[in-house]
Protein backbone atom coordinates (compact mmCIF):
# COMPACT_ATOMS: atom_id res chain seq x y z
CA UNK A 1 0.00 0.00 0.00
CA UNK A 2 1.35 3.10 -0.97
CA UNK A 3 0.56 6.48 0.87
CA UNK A 4 0.56 10.58 -1.13
CA UNK A 5 1.92 13.24 0.82
CA UNK A 6 -0.47 16.31 1.88
CA UNK A 7 -0.61 18.36 -1.33
CA UNK A 8 1.41 16.61 -3.01
CA UNK A 9 0.31 15.89 -7.02
CA UNK A 10 -1.25 12.39 -8.02
CA UNK A 11 0.31 9.99 -8.95
CA UNK A 12 -0.13 8.90 -12.44
CA UNK A 13 -1.54 5.57 -12.49
CA UNK A 14 -3.81 3.82 -14.76
CA UNK A 15 -6.13 1.71 -12.81
CA UNK A 16 -6.55 -1.94 -14.05
CA UNK A 17 -9.76 -2.76 -12.61
CA UNK A 18 -11.61 0.45 -11.20
CA UNK A 19 -13.34 2.44 -14.15
CA UNK A 20 -10.68 5.26 -15.81
CA UNK A 21 -10.57 9.06 -14.05
CA UNK A 22 -9.33 12.11 -14.57
CA UNK A 23 -6.09 13.08 -12.92
CA UNK A 24 -3.22 15.92 -13.04
CA UNK A 25 0.03 14.77 -14.53
CA UNK A 26 3.59 16.98 -15.51
CA UNK A 27 2.95 18.46 -18.83
CA UNK A 28 4.83 16.63 -21.43
CA UNK A 29 5.97 17.09 -25.09
CA UNK A 30 2.96 15.34 -26.24
CA UNK A 31 0.50 17.77 -24.61
CA UNK A 32 2.41 20.68 -26.41
CA UNK A 33 -0.41 21.04 -29.12
CA UNK A 34 -3.71 20.76 -26.81
CA UNK A 35 -2.39 22.79 -24.76
CA UNK A 36 -1.44 25.68 -27.47
CA UNK A 37 -4.71 25.49 -28.52
CA UNK A 38 -6.05 26.09 -25.06
CA UNK A 39 -4.08 29.31 -24.63
CA UNK A 40 -4.88 30.43 -27.85
CA UNK A 41 -8.42 30.16 -27.18
CA UNK A 42 -8.50 31.35 -23.71
CA UNK A 43 -5.85 34.23 -23.65
CA UNK A 44 -5.71 35.00 -27.41
CA UNK A 45 -9.28 35.17 -28.68
CA UNK A 46 -9.61 36.82 -32.18
CA UNK A 47 -5.85 36.96 -32.03
CA UNK A 48 -4.50 35.06 -35.71
CA UNK A 49 -1.18 34.19 -34.29
CA UNK A 50 0.25 31.19 -35.91
CA UNK A 51 -0.11 27.87 -33.69
CA UNK A 52 2.91 26.57 -34.50
CA UNK A 53 4.88 29.43 -32.96
CA UNK A 54 2.79 28.91 -29.35
CA UNK A 55 3.47 25.74 -29.48
CA UNK A 56 7.32 26.42 -29.94
CA UNK A 57 7.18 28.75 -27.30
CA UNK A 58 5.20 26.43 -24.37
CA UNK A 59 7.59 24.10 -25.35
CA UNK A 60 10.84 26.15 -24.99
CA UNK A 61 9.69 27.60 -21.78
CA UNK A 62 7.87 24.73 -19.38
CA UNK A 63 9.71 22.20 -21.22
CA UNK A 64 13.26 22.76 -22.66
CA UNK A 65 13.91 26.03 -21.19
CA UNK A 66 15.71 27.13 -17.43
CA UNK A 67 12.84 27.88 -15.77
CA UNK A 68 11.54 23.96 -16.08
CA UNK A 69 12.40 22.33 -12.71
CA UNK A 70 11.63 18.44 -12.82
CA UNK A 71 10.63 19.11 -8.77
CA UNK A 72 8.07 21.49 -9.99
CA UNK A 73 6.76 20.88 -13.52
CA UNK A 74 4.15 22.41 -15.32
CA UNK A 75 0.75 20.44 -14.67
CA UNK A 76 -2.27 19.43 -17.02
CA UNK A 77 -5.44 18.11 -16.40
CA UNK A 78 -6.40 14.96 -18.72
CA UNK A 79 -9.92 13.68 -18.67
CA UNK A 80 -10.63 10.26 -18.76
CA UNK A 81 -11.21 9.98 -22.26
CA UNK A 82 -7.63 10.65 -22.16
CA UNK A 83 -7.97 14.56 -23.31
CA UNK A 84 -5.87 17.19 -21.98
CA UNK A 85 -8.22 19.51 -20.31
CA UNK A 86 -6.48 21.84 -18.43
CA UNK A 87 -3.07 23.68 -17.52
CA UNK A 88 -0.49 25.49 -15.38
CA UNK A 89 2.42 26.78 -16.20
CA UNK A 90 5.39 26.56 -13.95
CA UNK A 91 8.16 28.70 -13.84
CA UNK A 92 10.78 27.32 -11.32
CA UNK A 93 14.06 30.06 -10.06
CA UNK A 94 16.13 29.93 -7.25
CA UNK A 95 15.83 32.37 -4.68
CA UNK A 96 17.78 33.07 -1.08
CA UNK A 97 16.34 34.50 2.14
CA UNK A 98 18.62 36.18 4.52
CA UNK A 99 21.35 34.34 2.47
CA UNK A 100 19.32 30.82 2.54
CA UNK A 101 19.14 28.75 -0.66
CA UNK A 102 14.81 28.08 -1.07
CA UNK A 103 13.38 26.93 -4.43
CA UNK A 104 10.50 29.07 -5.48
CA UNK A 105 7.52 27.85 -8.23
CA UNK A 106 5.60 30.61 -9.83
CA UNK A 107 2.08 29.76 -11.17
CA UNK A 108 0.89 30.84 -14.90
CA UNK A 109 -1.29 30.75 -17.24
CA UNK A 110 -3.82 28.90 -15.16
CA UNK A 111 -6.51 27.46 -17.65
CA UNK A 112 -9.63 25.00 -17.91
CA UNK A 113 -10.96 24.12 -21.71
CA UNK A 114 -14.60 23.90 -19.88
CA UNK A 115 -14.54 25.60 -16.32
CA UNK A 116 -18.40 24.85 -16.09
CA UNK A 117 -18.44 21.21 -17.14
CA UNK A 118 -15.18 20.61 -15.18
CA UNK A 119 -15.83 23.10 -11.84
CA UNK A 120 -12.80 21.18 -10.04
CA UNK A 121 -10.22 20.88 -12.48
CA UNK A 122 -8.80 24.93 -11.61
CA UNK A 123 -8.89 23.97 -7.88
CA UNK A 124 -6.77 20.25 -8.70
CA UNK A 125 -4.22 21.64 -10.73
CA UNK A 126 -3.76 24.74 -8.46
CA UNK A 127 -3.74 22.17 -5.16
CA UNK A 128 -1.20 19.89 -7.54
CA UNK A 129 1.03 22.64 -8.19
CA UNK A 130 0.78 24.06 -4.25
CA UNK A 131 2.59 20.48 -3.03
CA UNK A 132 4.71 20.24 -5.70
CA UNK A 133 6.42 23.77 -4.95
CA UNK A 134 9.30 22.90 -2.83
CA UNK A 135 9.53 26.37 -0.25
CA UNK A 136 7.65 28.96 -2.19
CA UNK A 137 4.89 28.67 -4.27
CA UNK A 138 3.51 32.24 -5.59
CA UNK A 139 1.78 33.86 -8.31
CA UNK A 140 1.98 37.95 -9.32
CA UNK A 141 -1.79 38.42 -10.55
CA UNK A 142 -4.57 35.94 -9.37
CA UNK A 143 -7.90 36.47 -9.81
CA UNK A 144 -10.56 36.49 -7.93
CA UNK A 145 -11.11 33.27 -8.69
CA UNK A 146 -8.02 32.05 -8.30
CA UNK A 147 -7.01 34.37 -5.23
CA UNK A 148 -9.77 32.14 -3.14
CA UNK A 149 -8.10 29.15 -4.24
CA UNK A 150 -5.00 29.83 -3.13
CA UNK A 151 -6.35 30.79 -0.02
CA UNK A 152 -8.45 27.67 0.59
CA UNK A 153 -5.19 25.58 0.02
CA UNK A 154 -3.53 27.78 3.05
CA UNK A 155 -2.01 30.45 0.85
CA UNK A 156 -2.38 34.47 1.05
CA UNK A 157 -2.88 37.23 -1.12
CA UNK A 158 -0.36 39.82 0.23
CA UNK A 159 -1.91 43.53 -0.49
CA UNK A 160 1.02 45.03 -0.56
CA UNK A 161 2.21 43.07 -3.74
CA UNK A 162 -1.10 43.08 -5.42
CA UNK A 163 -1.41 46.34 -6.77
CA UNK A 164 -1.08 48.66 -10.14
CA UNK A 165 0.39 51.89 -10.81
CA UNK A 166 -1.34 54.22 -13.07
CA UNK A 167 0.84 57.74 -14.38
CA UNK A 168 -0.57 60.06 -16.77
CA UNK A 169 1.78 61.88 -18.88
CA UNK A 170 -0.53 63.45 -21.59
CA UNK A 171 -4.15 63.23 -20.40
CA UNK A 172 -5.68 64.02 -24.18
CA UNK A 173 -3.58 61.23 -25.55
CA UNK A 174 -4.39 58.86 -22.70
CA UNK A 175 -7.99 59.09 -23.50
CA UNK A 176 -7.59 58.62 -27.42
CA UNK A 177 -5.16 55.67 -26.60
CA UNK A 178 -7.55 54.27 -24.15
CA UNK A 179 -10.52 54.98 -26.37
CA UNK A 180 -8.72 53.56 -29.33
CA UNK A 181 -8.65 50.35 -28.01
CA UNK A 182 -12.48 49.26 -28.91
CA UNK A 183 -12.46 51.93 -31.44
CA UNK A 184 -9.07 51.89 -33.49
CA UNK A 185 -9.88 54.18 -35.93
CA UNK A 186 -10.00 56.99 -33.05
CA UNK A 187 -5.98 56.91 -32.88
CA UNK A 188 -5.78 58.45 -35.79
CA UNK A 189 -6.92 61.81 -33.64
CA UNK A 190 -3.68 61.60 -31.93
CA UNK A 191 -2.65 64.30 -33.74
CA UNK A 192 -5.54 66.27 -32.28
CA UNK A 193 -4.56 65.31 -28.58
CA UNK A 194 -1.09 66.01 -28.84
CA UNK A 195 -2.34 69.77 -29.70
CA UNK A 196 -4.94 69.81 -26.90
CA UNK A 197 -1.90 68.66 -24.36
CA UNK A 198 -0.13 71.37 -25.97
CA UNK A 199 -2.87 74.13 -25.34
CA UNK A 200 -4.08 73.15 -21.62
CA UNK A 201 -0.42 72.64 -20.65
CA UNK A 202 0.28 76.53 -21.63
CA UNK A 203 -2.91 77.60 -20.36
CA UNK A 204 -3.14 76.38 -16.63
CA UNK A 205 0.61 75.83 -16.34
CA UNK A 206 1.40 73.91 -13.55
CA UNK A 207 -0.68 70.90 -13.53
CA UNK A 208 -0.54 66.77 -11.75
CA UNK A 209 0.62 65.93 -15.20
CA UNK A 210 4.04 67.61 -15.75
CA UNK A 211 7.22 65.82 -16.10
CA UNK A 212 9.12 66.18 -12.66
CA UNK A 213 12.38 67.78 -12.50
CA UNK A 214 15.53 65.49 -13.14
CA UNK A 215 16.80 65.38 -9.32
CA UNK A 216 20.33 67.32 -8.75
CA UNK A 217 22.96 65.66 -10.47
CA UNK A 218 20.73 62.59 -11.14
CA UNK A 219 21.37 61.01 -15.13
CA UNK A 220 20.03 58.23 -16.96
CA UNK A 221 21.60 56.27 -19.50
CA UNK A 222 20.56 52.78 -21.37
CA UNK A 223 22.22 49.56 -20.51
CA UNK A 224 22.18 46.53 -22.36
CA UNK A 225 23.53 42.81 -22.25
CA UNK A 226 25.79 42.23 -19.37
CA UNK A 227 25.84 45.37 -18.09
CA UNK A 228 21.94 45.15 -17.06
CA UNK A 229 22.65 41.83 -16.52
CA UNK A 230 25.02 43.08 -13.57
CA UNK A 231 23.22 45.81 -13.01
CA UNK A 232 19.91 44.18 -11.81
CA UNK A 233 21.32 41.67 -9.82
CA UNK A 234 23.46 44.21 -7.58
CA UNK A 235 19.88 46.27 -7.22
CA UNK A 236 18.13 43.27 -6.01
CA UNK A 237 20.55 42.22 -3.43
CA UNK A 238 18.70 44.97 -1.57
CA UNK A 239 15.82 42.52 -0.59
CA UNK A 240 15.75 39.89 2.12
CA UNK A 241 14.11 37.30 -0.47
CA UNK A 242 15.14 37.41 -3.48
CA UNK A 243 15.96 35.55 -6.97
CA UNK A 244 18.82 33.60 -7.42
CA UNK A 245 19.75 33.61 -10.75
CA UNK A 246 22.79 32.99 -12.84
CA UNK A 247 23.40 35.21 -15.43
CA UNK A 248 22.63 33.02 -18.10
CA UNK A 249 19.49 32.72 -16.39
CA UNK A 250 18.54 36.36 -15.96
CA UNK A 251 20.20 37.47 -19.27
CA UNK A 252 17.40 34.27 -21.21
CA UNK A 253 14.69 36.28 -19.15
CA UNK A 254 15.67 39.97 -20.60
CA UNK A 255 15.71 37.89 -23.75
CA UNK A 256 12.32 37.14 -23.60
CA UNK A 257 11.17 40.53 -22.54
CA UNK A 258 12.80 41.93 -25.35
CA UNK A 259 10.31 41.11 -27.67
CA UNK A 260 6.77 42.10 -26.96
CA UNK A 261 4.46 43.38 -29.88
CA UNK A 262 1.86 44.42 -27.97
CA UNK A 263 3.76 46.65 -25.66
CA UNK A 264 6.27 47.96 -27.50
CA UNK A 265 10.03 48.63 -27.87
CA UNK A 266 12.12 47.27 -24.11
CA UNK A 267 13.78 50.14 -22.70
CA UNK A 268 16.55 49.16 -19.82
CA UNK A 269 18.26 52.23 -18.37
CA UNK A 270 20.58 52.94 -15.44
CA UNK A 271 20.49 56.08 -12.91
CA UNK A 272 23.08 57.22 -11.60
CA UNK A 273 23.69 59.70 -8.41
CA UNK A 274 25.56 62.77 -8.17
CA UNK A 275 28.40 61.11 -6.84
CA UNK A 276 28.06 59.00 -10.26
CA UNK A 277 27.54 55.65 -8.21
CA UNK A 278 24.06 53.70 -9.52
CA UNK A 279 21.03 54.58 -7.96
CA UNK A 280 18.81 52.36 -9.51
CA UNK A 281 17.25 50.76 -12.87
CA UNK A 282 14.16 50.80 -15.04
CA UNK A 283 12.61 48.30 -17.21
CA UNK A 284 10.02 48.99 -19.28
CA UNK A 285 7.83 48.77 -22.67
CA UNK A 286 7.24 51.82 -24.73
CA UNK A 287 6.03 53.10 -27.86
CA UNK A 288 5.45 56.63 -29.39
CA UNK A 289 1.87 57.45 -28.46
CA UNK A 290 0.93 54.27 -26.67
CA UNK A 291 0.42 53.06 -22.96
CA UNK A 292 4.23 52.22 -21.72
CA UNK A 293 3.90 49.04 -19.20
CA UNK A 294 6.94 48.82 -16.62
CA UNK A 295 8.65 45.52 -15.90
CA UNK A 296 10.55 46.62 -13.24
CA UNK A 297 11.61 49.50 -11.13
CA UNK A 298 14.71 48.89 -8.72
CA UNK A 299 16.24 51.36 -6.49
CA UNK A 300 18.46 51.75 -3.35
CA UNK A 301 17.36 52.87 0.06
CA UNK A 302 16.45 56.66 -0.68
CA UNK A 303 16.79 56.91 -4.26
CA UNK A 304 13.32 55.60 -5.61
CA UNK A 305 12.40 59.59 -5.95
CA UNK A 306 14.96 59.87 -8.30
CA UNK A 307 14.50 56.71 -10.19
CA UNK A 308 10.68 56.99 -10.25
CA UNK A 309 11.61 60.92 -11.77
CA UNK A 310 13.47 59.08 -14.23
CA UNK A 311 11.55 56.77 -15.82
CA UNK A 312 8.70 59.46 -16.07
CA UNK A 313 11.01 61.48 -18.20
CA UNK A 314 12.38 58.83 -20.15
CA UNK A 315 8.84 57.95 -21.04
CA UNK A 316 7.22 61.36 -21.85
CA UNK A 317 10.72 61.86 -24.36
CA UNK A 318 9.84 58.87 -26.40
CA UNK A 319 6.18 60.26 -26.88
CA UNK A 320 4.40 57.90 -24.27
CA UNK A 321 1.07 58.84 -23.36
CA UNK A 322 0.73 56.92 -19.64
CA UNK A 323 3.04 54.51 -17.83
CA UNK A 324 1.53 51.70 -15.74
CA UNK A 325 3.35 48.71 -14.27
CA UNK A 326 2.85 46.68 -10.94
CA UNK A 327 3.78 48.09 -7.41
CA UNK A 328 6.09 47.27 -5.06
CA UNK A 329 6.47 48.43 -0.88
CA UNK A 330 10.29 49.29 -1.81
CA UNK A 331 8.49 52.29 -4.73
CA UNK A 332 5.13 52.65 -3.36
CA UNK A 333 5.96 56.13 -1.79
CA UNK A 334 7.82 57.50 -4.30
CA UNK A 335 4.91 56.55 -7.02
CA UNK A 336 2.56 58.74 -4.91
CA UNK A 337 4.74 61.66 -4.97
CA UNK A 338 4.74 61.86 -8.65
CA UNK A 339 1.00 61.73 -8.83
CA UNK A 340 0.84 58.28 -9.65
CA UNK A 341 -2.99 56.66 -9.41
CA UNK A 342 -2.58 53.31 -7.70
CA UNK A 343 -5.18 50.55 -8.83
CA UNK A 344 -5.66 46.95 -7.37
CA UNK A 345 -5.34 44.68 -10.20
CA UNK A 346 -4.76 40.81 -9.67
CA UNK A 347 -3.46 40.06 -6.63
CA UNK A 348 0.04 38.81 -6.23
CA UNK A 349 -0.77 35.10 -3.75
CA UNK A 350 2.06 33.25 -1.64
CA UNK A 351 1.76 29.73 -0.10
CA UNK A 352 4.75 28.76 2.44
CA UNK A 353 5.72 26.90 5.02
CA UNK A 354 9.31 28.43 5.78
CA UNK A 355 9.08 31.47 8.25
CA UNK A 356 11.39 33.29 7.19
CA UNK A 357 9.76 33.83 3.64
CA UNK A 358 6.50 34.39 4.88
CA UNK A 359 8.20 37.11 7.53
CA UNK A 360 10.22 38.80 4.43
CA UNK A 361 6.81 38.66 2.18
CA UNK A 362 5.08 40.40 5.26
CA UNK A 363 7.29 43.27 5.49
CA UNK A 364 7.58 43.80 2.01
CA UNK A 365 11.15 42.78 1.90
CA UNK A 366 10.74 40.92 -0.88
CA UNK A 367 11.49 40.90 -4.96
CA UNK A 368 8.25 38.52 -6.18
CA UNK A 369 6.77 40.51 -9.16
CA UNK A 370 8.60 41.69 -12.93
CA UNK A 371 11.59 39.74 -13.97
CA UNK A 372 10.37 37.80 -10.91
CA UNK A 373 7.12 36.90 -11.70
CA UNK A 374 5.88 36.40 -15.45
CA UNK A 375 5.46 39.82 -16.56
CA UNK A 376 8.97 39.29 -18.55
CA UNK A 377 7.60 36.27 -21.03
CA UNK A 378 5.84 36.41 -23.93
CA UNK A 379 2.55 35.21 -22.15
CA UNK A 380 1.84 38.49 -21.54
CA UNK A 381 2.82 40.93 -24.13
CA UNK A 382 3.91 38.42 -26.90
CA UNK A 383 2.53 35.69 -28.73
CA UNK A 384 -0.32 37.89 -30.57
CA UNK A 385 -0.20 39.20 -34.37
CA UNK A 386 -1.61 42.02 -33.39
CA UNK A 387 -1.64 44.77 -29.98
CA UNK A 388 -3.66 43.85 -27.23
CA UNK A 389 -4.61 45.52 -23.90
CA UNK A 390 -2.04 44.40 -21.64
CA UNK A 391 -1.40 42.37 -18.71
CA UNK A 392 -4.79 40.87 -17.27
CA UNK A 393 -5.21 39.07 -14.33
CA UNK A 394 -5.41 35.24 -14.82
Amino acid sequence: MTTQAHGAAPAVTAPAVVPQRSEIRAFAAADVPAVARLFKTTFRPGDDVPLPAVETYLRDLFIDGPDFHAASPSLVHVTAAGHVSGFVGSLSQPMTVNGRAVRAAHACSLMVADPKQDSLAGARLLRSFVGSAPDLAFSETSSALSRRMWTRLGGRAVSAFSMKWLRVLRPAGAAITFAARRWRALGALHPLGAFADRVVANKLGETWWDVPPAPDGYSTTPVEGDAAVSLITDLSSRFALRPAWSAAHLAGRLAHAAYMPAFGDLVCAKVTDRDGAPAGAFLYHVRRNGLATVLQILARENAADGVVAGLIRDAHARGAVALAGRCEPSILEALLQANCVILQRGSTTVHSRDPEVLAAIAKGDAMLTGLAGEAWSQLIGGLTARPHPGPAAA
